[in-house]
């Protein structure tokens, strides 16, 4: 099997990894705002602030998600959660 142009460097592979952690960062910090605009509105409306089968769906939507990318249920499975119990955190300061 040939090799077409040179193998990254690992001093590449590193500035790309970089590069994509900074759009990573700045998603999730969209997404957060997001969640924060959702929560002013559910508290508007006397919603509760979170939701269990709205959280599984999120779950389940990045199983599809990562499904797709081959990434595995179980790294899916982290993923959400980490988003999810930052944006449960944030969302409670607004019904306090």
């Amino acid at each position: 099997m040939a090799v077409s142009g040179p193998m990254p460097n690992t001093n590449e592979l590193r500035e790309q990894i970089e590069a994509i952690d900074e759009e990573i960062i700045d998603l999730i910090a969209t997404r957060m705002e997001i969640a924060d605009e959702l929560a002013k509105a559910k508290k508007k409306t006397a919603q509760e602030y979170w939701d269990e089968d709205k959280e599984k769906a999120v779950i389940a939507r990045y199983h599809e998600l990562c499904e797709e990318v081959s990434l595995s249920e179980e790294e899916a499975r982290q993923i959400a959660e980490v988003l999810l119990k930052i944006s449960k955190e944030r969302q409670k300061h607004f019904f306090r």
